[in-house]
This record gives C-alpha cells, structure tokens and sequence, in this order.
C-alpha cells in the first residue's frame, strides 16, 4: 500500500478505484462526511384501538360498537389538533378455543396530534373511554427542517475531512465534484445508526455515537479534486 493511501485510510477516508490516478498527476478522492442534529418532539402519533370482547361473535359486536362510538367521540372532540387520523375497518377476531371460545371485534386509530398537553387531555380521555393500551410515536413538525441541517453539518463534516487529508498528503484541494447522500429515508422516518446500514462505509462513524431517538443524522460522500 502506498503512503497516500495509508494515509487515507488512517483518517477514515476512501479512495475509489475510478480515480485510481498518481500523486504526481493529481486526481480525485472521496470522503465521508457525517451530521447529527437533536430535536424536541412538538408532534405525536399516537394509536390504539376500541375493542368488544364476547363468549360469541354477538356478544363482542355488542360490546364493541358502544366502545367504538366512546372512542370516536373522543376523537372528533381533538380533531383540531390533530394534523393527521386514521381508522382501520372493524376486524373480527377468534381469541379463544373449542373449550374455551372467545371473540374480538377492534377497530384501529392512528393520529398524529399537536402538542404534550393536547396529547396528555387525549390519552386521559381516551383511557377513559375504555382504551387501554396505546402506541406512541414522538415526531416533530420541522422533522424536514432538521434533515437538512443534519445535510449541511455532513457536508462540513467532509470538507473538514477533505482538508485534513490535502494537508498532510501535501496535496492542493481544488474542491468538491459530487455528492451523495448516503442515508436518504422519507422524513417521518427515524433515521438508523448509519454503521447499522452501510457497514464498514461509515467508518464506526454511527457506532460510536448511535443515533438516538430525538436526532437525526445524514451521511454524506463527497468526491474532491486535488492537485500535487
């Protein structure tokens, strides 16, 4: 191995074979660049589901649709705060044995609701109204926001990374010729420790530091151009 390309690896850094060309001659490299932002959820989204249970198909629909009509009450009261609602068709379902025989009839809710004191008055009500358990989800309204500056933060990261290696190597950075973002999702999507999904290209950037639930990060690969 020659010494520029020790030198690339030793900073966490990868040279692709189609820029494969001599120090003397100048060429190109490609970097990692990598960016956390933290966040405070201000949207939730919330499920559950109303339920009737019953020794026979009967017997739950009867206890189900009161249920379900203490649930949607509940819901269309906080329909203002919500930003998103969804309701699943009511599903029949065998619970029990041939001894022992028992049925369910649930319908399903998703929302996505405003606000920790919108959220709290909903779940207290809804407990109320028979639910019992609850599935919660915190997001945030400037999720897209926030992805962006994580993109930003891995584009500096890389330039950092860039002129480190120019540097020692002592090279002449041009500047940068492309970029890739490497760990693109739809932003309501909690983004995945990088390392988790890219291996060894994320140079144990992420297994380090694992994204948590209230961040979002953004992995970047950046091609220069440099010059001896």
């Amino acid at each position: 191995m020659n010494t520029a390309a020790a030198w690339i690896l030793a900073l966490g850094l990868a040279l692709p074979a189609a820029a494969a060309q001599s120090a003397d001659s100048g060429g190109r490299f490609r970097v990692a660049g990598f960016g956390r932002v933290a966040w405070q959820p201000d949207l939730y989204e919330l499920a559950f589901a109303a339920v009737g249970d019953g020794a026979d198909a009967k017997i739950a629909r009867e206890r189900f649709e009161p249920a379900l009509a203490a649930v949607q009450r509940v819901v269309d009261a906080h329909a203002g705060a919500l930003s998103e609602r969804s309701q699943d068709a009511p599903r029949l379902h065998s619970r029990g044995s041939e001894q022992a025989p028992a049925w369910r009839y649930s319908s399903r809710f998703v929302v996505r609701v405003r606000g920790d004191a919108e959220l709290a008055r909903m779940q207290q009500e809804l407990a109320e109204a028979g639910v019992a358990e609850f599935e919660l989800r915190p997001l945030s309204q400037r999720l897209p926001e926030y992805t962006e500056q994580a993109q930003r933060l891995a584009l500096q990261d890389a330039q950092r990374r860039a002129r480190a290696t120019a540097q020692e190597l002592g090279w002449r950075l041009r500047g940068a010729r492309a970029v890739k973002f490497l760990d693109e999702r739809p932003w309501w999507l909690p983004q995945a420790p990088t390392a988790r999904q890219y291996g060894a290209r994320a140079y144990d950037y992420a297994a380090e530091a694992p994204a948590q639930s209230g961040e979002v990060t953004a992995q970047a690969e950046v091609e220069f151009e440099y010059s001896p």
